[in-house]
């Protein structure tokens, strides 16, 4: 049976469109360093060829933080992995026996050769899906990278915009959440119909009643922007009992999917950034 942490892995992606949706810490900026040693590393990921002329590295040090280096030099960062990240890494150095794997397209042109170890010390081995996943999660390292490394200049103000309407919520002050969203508001409707056109109490509602667990943020990584111009960013959240929240499966989910990684945008506008997104839902 896959972990739940799995399964977020697996279904990530999904969030973008899905049904978005307290003691909180920060996420670290990625920071130059030094070429690191893959000696001990408990994963290491390369990726070379491609139309685009890819030469990537990412290597996860037992210190769980990630260093992200290309072969021309220029580019060496260092970041730590999020819970959520640590945890499903963890889950699978548990699990599976260890991992030596390469993918390489046939010999053309641009060929792409992906090479990946995972110092595992589990007794199972990895099925195809399982190195596929992990495959995907070195390479989401490596963007959480490259975004970062030269963020928009409106990042900053985006983010902060981001974590004052979750911690409106959090605190129960609607009336800051509701200068803040910018969403679609027919949900929030179609749950108290009998109130008409009044934003902060519907988020109030939402909030104590209709299911939305408004929490305050546990981490905030950024995620680049999307094909609208909306900048994006992955959040992690703090459950009332003060561990990392994960979300059951919800919105006609029939996969038995869970979620500890949330993405919410936020677009900019006349008044300043507003956020896209709503907290996570439980029934």
């Amino acid at each position: 049976m896959r972990s739940p942490l799995l399964s977020s892995l697996l279904v990530l992606a999904v969030l973008l469109a899905a049904c978005a949706p307290a003691g909180a810490t920060d996420v670290a900026l990625p920071t130059p360093g030094p070429k690191p040693s893959t000696e001990g590393a408990l994963l290491v990921w390369e990726r070379s060829g491609g139309f685009a002329g890819f030469c990537d590295k990412v290597i996860v040090q037992p210190t769980f933080e990630a260093t992200v280096s290309n072969c021309k030099g220029d580019t060496t960062i260092t970041f730590p992995l999020t819970e959520t990240q640590t945890a499903q890494l963890n889950d699978w150095l548990a699990t599976y026996q260890p991992i030596d794997y390469t993918q390489s397209d046939p010999a053309t042109a641009d060929a792409m050769t992906v090479t990946l170890t995972l110092a595992g010390r589990g007794d199972q081995v990895a099925p195809e899906d399982v190195i596929q996943t992990v495959l995907w999660f070195a390479s989401e390292l490596a963007a959480q990278a490259q975004v970062n490394l030269n963020p928009p200049p409106e990042k900053d103000e985006a983010e902060k915009a981001l974590r004052d309407f979750l911690t409106a919520l959090n605190t129960g002050d609607f009336i800051l959440g509701a200068k803040l969203y910018g969403g679609d508001t027919e949900l929030l409707q179609t749950w108290n119909p009998d109130i008409k056109d009044d934003l902060p109490k519907w988020l109030e509602l939402a909030c104590t009643q209709n299911g939305l667990v408004c929490m305050a943020p546990r981490s905030v990584t950024y995620h680049g922007a999307d094909a609208d111009g909306n900048q994006q960013f992955v959040v992690e959240f703090t459950s009332p009992d003060g561990t990392l929240f994960v979300q059951g499966p919800c919105c006609g989910e029939e996969s038995g999917a869970t979620f500890s990684r949330f993405v919410f945008r936020v677009q900019k506008s006349e008044s300043g950034f507003v956020v896209l997104d709503l907290p996570p839902y439980v029934p």
